[in-house]
């Protein structure tokens, strides 16, 4: 299992990247951070000390809306240290 991280950046929500060509959605601006380990990923949210959040596989998929699904497999493979 995956475990994710949010930080968005600033204080309102904004849109970055180009528009996903299937769902005309596009990413919001912040920093997705994925770990094998909850407890990997909660110390990490431990030392941003509240910038980052705890999310679901499913929300991190919307906040990366932009990118098509194998894009963001992709994307987490490299996050979690694997190679994409």
């Amino acid at each position: 299992m995956i475990y994710y991280a949010w930080a968005q950046a600033g204080c309102e929500p904004a849109f970055v990247g180009p528009v996903n060509p299937k769902t005309g959605k596009r990413s919001q601006a912040g920093s997705l951070s994925a770990f094998n380990w909850r407890s990997d990923r909660d110390r990490f949210i431990a030392h941003t000390q509240g910038a980052a959040v705890a999310v679901t596989a499913k929300l991190a998929r919307e906040l990366k809306a932009g990118l098509g699904e194998r894009a963001f497999n992709e994307l987490v493979t490299v996050l979690v240290g694997g190679d994409a």
